[in-house]
């Protein structure tokens, strides 16, 4: 019982710390004068994934292997099988300022990552700063393309919201320091009901853990697309995936020594590379995609969680 209000008790802060953090750092951003597809790629992918940076790097210091791997992997499988479907069965986005390239990487580092996984035994300090130096690099490279109009961006008023930079500034404050809190309890909560219920940390960490730290993007991607800014979810979602990646895993592993073995099967890194594949679709095949197909992803995502169970 007290594991379980833990659980919950973290995932609505994290829910409303998100919400805060976001609507705060694109309100800050607009003051600045960022284009909304960058907004997207950098402070909202990474406001979001915040509650995952916080919860892996709590887990990791606590030597809670499974949890941080876990929902880093499972993170990235729900944004792109749930959060995704769920934002485009509000309205489907047939143009993005994702490139092809964009997705390539992604699904590139994703099959570099999934191997790594299975060939170290453990991710070191120097595993950790190439990812970062990678990460910086590449956005940097993104931001430049950009700014000297070598990627051209669609910009619309819709993409903004309006709030003072006073504001905006307090809400990504609070927003940071209740992700900070929220992650905390729901950890101690995942730890809790795991040991009642001899579930494996992997498992608490790729599901509940997962899910609930992917709120934010699930909750940004509907509202966006209810709003019509359908172009910003995309930006977003790859930003937050490459970030729970290279970001989360490379500060996690400089931070403390992953160990890595037996940590994750086969299916979960098969559920991954597919999810990196289906994003790709997403943005480059974006004609095809319909509302049975979107259903079909959302059903995908529900067999994982099932298989998760009954692999139990």
């Amino acid at each position: 019982m007290i594991g379980a209000t833990f659980l919950l008790l973290g995932i609505i802060i994290l829910y409303f710390s998100g919400e805060y953090l976001v609507s705060g750092s694109v309100a800050l951003a607009k003051h600045l004068r960022v284009q909304p597809f960058i907004i997207a790629l950098t402070l909202v992918a990474f406001g979001t994934s915040a509650p995952e940076l916080a919860i892996s790097i709590n887990s990791a210091l606590k030597g809670l292997q499974g949890i941080t791997l876990g929902n880093i992997v499972g993170s990235n499988i729900a944004n792109v099988l749930l959060a995704v479907p769920l934002a485009f069965l509000i309205k489907i986005s047939k143009k993005s300022d994702v490139r092809t390239k964009d997705s390539i990487f992604l699904v590139a580092l994703t099959l570099v990552f999934s191997t790594l996984i299975f060939l170290e035994k453990n991710l070191k300090l120097i595993f950790g700063v190439f990812s970062l130096l990678l990460l910086i690099s590449y956005i940097f490279l993104i931001i430049y393309e950009a700014k000297t109009e070598k990627r051209k961006v669609y910009i619309s008023e819709e993409d903004q919201i309006n709030l003072s930079a006073l504001k905006a500034s307090f809400l990504s404050i609070v927003g940071i320091l209740g992700v900070v809190i929220g992650a905390e309890i729901l950890v101690r909560g995942a730890v809790i009901t795991a040991e009642l219920l001899g579930i494996s940390q992997t498992i608490i960490g790729l599901t509940m853990v997962a899910v609930g730290t992917s709120i934010p993007e699930v909750a940004t991607s509907m509202i966006a697309a209810y709003r019509g800014q359908v172009n910003f979810i995309l930006g977003a979602i790859l930003g937050s995936n490459l970030f729970n990646i290279l970001g989360i895993t490379g500060v996690a592993s400089i931070l403390a020594t992953l160990e890595v073995s037996d940590t994750l099967s086969y299916i979960d890194l098969f559920f991954l590379i597919l999810s990196s594949i289906i994003f790709l679709i997403f943005t480059v095949f974006s004609k095809i995609i319909n509302r049975p197909l979107l259903v079909l992803i959302l059903i995908s995502y529900l067999i994982y969680v099932l298989f998760l169970f009954l692999e139990f």
